[in-house]
């Protein structure tokens, strides 16, 4: 998604901005992630002074992996996008983003937007996904996926190295 700053800076205007980028090579490194489509990215530049804002919104549907059941859900997700650029010299622009900046530098009079959505959307994606929030697991013991499985009561089991302090306070014992 290339924006040429030159133009935008002599219309004054917005330029609206429509684009799907294929992200399964990006996601391939992700653990429990694949795409389910490409990443929709519908943006709007306007030129604010010495900066060019970028505004917009990410769309892409994930088919995730839960990391309770282990069951596959696919899901959409929706990324609210924005960031501030600004024009500057190669020196500057080669130092790249400070953390006391507002703005991310470029040099150049053309903007490529692409790395950044991308960044914006590995930057989203939950650490944890489960399918619901209610997601149950699995059973520690049988592996068997709990979900839609009747609660069933469990016998308290006793390490068998501490059995033998199992009846200490029991009455009859004294």
């Amino acid at each position: 998604m290339l924006l040429n700053v030159q133009e935008l800076r002599a219309g004054k205007t917005k330029i609206a901005l429509h684009e799907t980028i294929d992200v399964a090579d990006l996601l391939s490194q992700v653990p429990g992630v694949r795409p389910a489509g490409p990443l929709a990215a519908d943006v709007t530049a306007e030129p604010l002074g010495e900066f060019v804002e970028v505004n917009g919104t990410l769309d892409c549907n994930l088919e995730w992996t839960c990391v309770r059941c282990l069951t596959a859900f696919e899901e959409p997700l929706h990324i609210p996008y924005g960031e501030r650029f600004k024009q500057v010299s190669q020196e500057v622009a080669e130092l790249g983003e400070q953390d006391d900046e507002d703005f991310v530098p470029f040099h150049g009079d053309r903007l490529e937007l692409r790395p950044y959505l991308q960044d914006e959307l590995l930057l989203n994606l939950p650490l944890s996904p489960t399918c619901s929030e209610d997601c149950r697991g699995l059973d520690p013991e049988t592996g068997e996926n709990l979900n839609g499985k009747p609660e069933r009561s469990r016998p308290a089991k006793i390490d068998p190295r501490l059995e033998a302090l199992k009846g200490w306070f029991d009455p009859e014992r004294s």
